[in-house]
């Protein structure tokens, strides 16, 4: 009788562990790769929320630091990895995303990818150097249509980054006359905006950007989404200044993703421990602190909604503006 119970409870406990998903089984590592070197917004992002995903999960989490090709080197070898959920990605649409719809070259596309879910989210706002002529971003949209005036000079981090579409689907939406410059990162941009060398950009109301306009050095046109953004109330939306952009939404985020074969369990568990990390008070203070806003926490079926809805829609903008690096 004894035996029969060992038998039994051995065999219960056998079947509780099958059913635990491989994170919580584990005591091996996860490695959490930054497409970008060390030091730059996406490896602080990493670096705030790892320490707290990894007790939740009672798993270490090595951060991965693989920058080449715009992030597409790191996004690429996530998808070299088992898809077990023992490898993310911190990552945003420019690299998942845009970078593979705009450069045939690369060796995945957007749907090789499953979002656990944004670690922080940023308003993109429309910056302009600080002798352009134009008061605001209706003012300028006039100009630029006004007979023998010049183009205006969009920058932008790279082609088919987030702030080229945007920029693109703001000529398309408003029919302004402009041109757009490319540039190899964001501190040189910025360099030529507040030299004058180039007109507008939009760029991530976060970092120091948000300094350089109030202290003048920029000159802030409009939030490139509905609401205004409570870390700088006085910045309005283009919307509020150009009735036809009221539906101009093009906020970002940076966040966490896996291979899209990973199953549910691991995503689900992964979500949970993310999810804990953006409730640590000392993690929402960092995010805060750094310009960003902290990322809502989101079930299975919301993540992979925004992640097919998102993709959707900077595809066909992609294909309907024809923006490509050929």
């Amino acid at each position: 009788m004894r035996k029969s119970k060992l038998i039994l409870g051995s065999a219960c406990v056998a079947l509780a562990s099958l059913a635990m998903p491989a994170l919580a089984q584990s005591n091996g590592q996860i490695s959490l790769i930054v497409p970008y070197p060390p030091g730059g917004g996406s490896d602080f992002v990493a670096r705030t929320i790892a320490p707290v995903m990894s007790k939740a999960l009672n798993r270490t989490i090595v951060i991965e630091n693989l920058s080449g090709a715009g992030g597409a080197v790191g996004s690429h070898r996530v998808l070299q990895r088992p898809a077990d959920g023992k490898t993310l990605l911190l990552g945003s649409p420019n690299e998942v995303i845009l970078a593979p719809a705009v450069n045939p070259a690369l060796e995945y596309k957007a749907d090789a990818f499953r979002l656990i879910g944004p670690a922080t989210q940023t308003s993109q706002v429309l910056v302009a150097r600080p002798n352009l002529e134009a008061a605001d971003i209706r003012a300028l949209i006039a100009q630029s249509k006004a007979p023998n005036a010049n183009a205006v000079s969009y920058g932008s981090v790279g082609i088919g980054s987030l702030y080229h579409v945007t920029g693109a689907v703001l000529a398309a939406e408003t029919g302004a006359n402009m041109f757009h410059v490319p540039y190899r990162g964001a501190a040189p941009l910025v360099q030529d905006l507040m030299g004058g060398q180039v007109d507008i950009s939009f760029l991530p109301l976060a970092g120091n950007i948000l300094g350089l306009i109030r202290d003048k050095k920029l000159k802030a046109y409009g939030i490139a989404q509905s609401e205004r953004n409570p870390l700088a109330p006085d910045i309005p939306t283009l919307g509020e200044i150009a009735p036809e952009l009221k539906g101009f939404q093009y906020p970002t985020w940076a966040g966490l993703l896996v291979r899209a074969e990973t199953p549910d369990d691991e995503v689900r568990t992964l979500q949970a421990a993310l999810k804990q990390a953006l409730s640590d008070p000392q993690v929402r203070a960092a995010i805060e602190a750094s310009g960003s806003a902290v990322g809502e926490p989101l079930g299975l079926e919301q993540a992979d909604e925004q992640y097919r809805r998102e993709t959707e829609q900077f595809l066909k903008i992609v294909a309907d503006r024809a923006i490509s690096v050929n």
